[in-house]
């Protein structure tokens, strides 16, 4: 999974924060039962359909799913990839290899594969790759999450096969910046006109790029064009089909330049209901169930008859739940109140309840398993009589005795955000009313389809919600995209948290390539995080799923989504589905 900031539903949404560096080899589940042969589908249930399947501008984690697979390559591809034996970024993709890097890291040298063709039969070529990253620097189309990895590229050159990446000033990411975060569009596809060609990156980065009609007229057409919905990538899979509000079938590419998976198909079938889902597991209507309820997976996926034909597993990826508190509303602008909010969740509990066990409490943005996490720093603890303490000294207090706290004549009553179909928004919701009910404020609830909570999110207009944030990165945490105020306006700073001193270390780190010294510069900043409180970090998880028992060599990776399904495969005997079939 790429490491740029991705989205999904309640609860999960998933934005960039920490990540961990798990052990040398990927978990293997079920035992080898001979030779991979090919065949056979994989019918995966998502939570959510995708919002495009742009990768330059989908930040929905059901999308990039569908897109780049676990590692990089599915519908579209990255310059490189993960090696599973040490999760260094040093597996070749579009690039033949990883970089040659200056002396002074300000020029990274890539060579760009030969050979390679577009899912509609155009070549690929060094021009594609370029294209792909002044679309991403236009500042008039929708990727401004992607934005914050190029602010240090200064141009870009090419020279045949040859691309030259020319930085303004060191960055400790600019490997992963460059080969791991945006996903190689099709020239030909977005912008058959060239209405780009007369641009160098220099000319997208500079004032020019704002104002240019032929710009304008290529963003408008970018952010809403024909191939959001039809992708045509370079990787193992393409698109068949998608059906609105049913599923995205994508087709094994025969013509991959790589190593070809084993399945013909990848269904994924939409599904927001959990208890349909799980239904839908035992009637055989879907294969794989990537996330069961922690009560599904405690009390219904057991017994002989689920247990002769689908195999359980627990696995981890980096992934948090989170409530973000719009720093910028009135009622959680200062830090005190934002702390006493956290001091009023019962977090072992929900962990003990919601949970049924399978989390840990939340710390920080970064992974607890992660080399960058501050061992120093302690979850704040529950303790309501400190938390109304914190907030009579930030002023809210019941003034006029009808039981509800205010502040300047207004009310401490704020609006708590969900989505349609989350689960866990319905679970949390009543039990944080009432903790706060209990010390004086009032929480109202707002359901709105996931689509427009999104919106509401980037743009501000909401008093708190609640997040999964997530990163698909392996190397060290950037956790600049998600937490630098830069970020507020069109990223993925959902909390408009603003922090001078907070900035200034996330910017130092980048500029840090001495790791032991770059770790301390994170430990600094999460001893910040966790005295400003922008979010409350309720806890860790640990993922369940369920899956059908014909599916072999099932390897689950330390990267979202999880599950590898380029490695699965299924004997003759046991196939069931043909590529001539109709989808079930």
């Amino acid at each position: 999974m790429t490491r740029r900031t991705i989205i999904l539903s309640l609860l999960s949404l998933a934005f960039l924060a920490g990540c961990s560096r798990p052990g040398a080899t990927s978990e293997k589940v079920s035992a080898d039962a001979g030779q991979p042969v090919q065949g056979d589908w994989a019918i995966v249930r998502t939570e959510t359909e995708p919002d495009n399947l742009n990768p330059l501008i989908s930040q929905q984690a059901s999308a990039r799913y569908v897109m780049g697979g676990v590692n990089n390559s599915q519908i579209y591809e990255l310059l490189m990839a993960y090696s599973t034996k040490d999760w260094d970024l040093t597996e070749p993709l579009l690039a033949e290899a990883p970089p040659d890097i200056s002396a002074d890291h300000l020029t990274y040298t890539f060579k760009i594969r030969d050979g390679v063709k577009w899912h509609d039969g155009k070549p690929f070529t060094p021009e594609d790759v370029l294209f792909t990253f002044k679309a991403v620097a236009c500042p008039l189309t929708d990727t401004a999450a992607l934005r914050s990895y190029l602010t240090e590229i200064q141009d870009i050159k090419i020279d045949g096969r040859t691309m030259r990446f020319i930085m303004s000033k060191p960055n400790a990411y600019n490997v992963s910046n460059l080969a791991n975060s945006l996903s190689i569009v099709p020239k030909h596809v977005f912008d058959p006109e060239g209405l780009l060609d007369g641009f160098t990156y220099k000319d997208m980065i500079g004032p020019r790029a704002k104002t240019d009609p032929r710009i304008k007229k290529f963003a408008d057409q970018f952010n809403s064009h024909p191939a959001n919905r039809a992708p045509i990538g370079t990787g193992p899979y393409k698109l068949e089909k998608w059906e609105s509000g049913r599923e995205v079938v994508l087709t094994r590419n025969d013509d991959y330049w790589g190593k070809k998976p084993y399945l013909d198909k990848i269904v994924y079938r939409v599904i927001t209901d959990y208890t349909a889902a799980l239904t839908a597991l035992k009637a055989g209507d879907i294969d794989i169930q990537p996330r069961l309820l922690p009560i599904q997976y405690t009390e219904q996926t057991s017994g002989q008859a689920f247990d002769q034909q689908f195999t359980r597993v627990k696995y981890s990826i980096p992934s948090e739940a989170i409530i973000i508190w719009n720093n910028s509303s009135p009622f959680f602008k200062d830090k005190r109140v934002r702390q006493a909010m956290t001091m009023l969740i019962d977090r072992e509990k929900i962990i003990e309840n919601i949970r049924l066990g399978l989390g840990k409490i939340g710390v920080s943005p970064i992974d607890l398993n992660s080399k960058n996490f501050n061992p120093n720093v302690k979850p704040l603890p529950y303790d309501p009589k400190r938390a109304g303490e914190l907030l009579d000294e930030a002023g809210w207090k019941d003034h006029d005795g009808d039981g509800i706290r205010d502040k300047d004549g207004v009310k401490f009553k704020f609006e708590f955000l969900g989505s349609t179909g989350s689960t866990i928004y319905k679970q949390l919701s009543p039990v944080m009313a009432e903790a706060f009910r209990k010390e004086g404020i009032e929480m109202t609830e707002r359901v709105i389809e996931f689509g427009l909570m999104l919106q509401s999110l980037k743009e501000h207009r909401f008093d708190s919600s609640t997040l999964q944030i997530g990163h698909g990165d392996l190397t060290d945490v950037d956790a600049y995209q998600a937490w630098h105020s830069s970020s507020a306006a069109g990223g993925t700073n959902f909390a408009n948290f603003k922090n001078p001193e907070s900035d200034g270390l996330l910017e130092q780190a980048r500029q840090e390539f001495d790791s032991e010294k770059r770790k301390q510069i994170y430990w600094k900043w999460q001893e910040i995080v966790t005295d400003e409180q922008p979010v409350t970090f309720l806890y860790y998880f640990l993922e369940p799923a369920a899956y059908s028992k014909r599916f072999q060599n099932v390897q689950w990776l330390p990267l979202r989504p999880g599950y590898d399904l380029h490695s699965w495969w299924v004997p003759k005997a046991q196939q069931k589905y043909k590529n001539t079939t109709a989808t079930p």
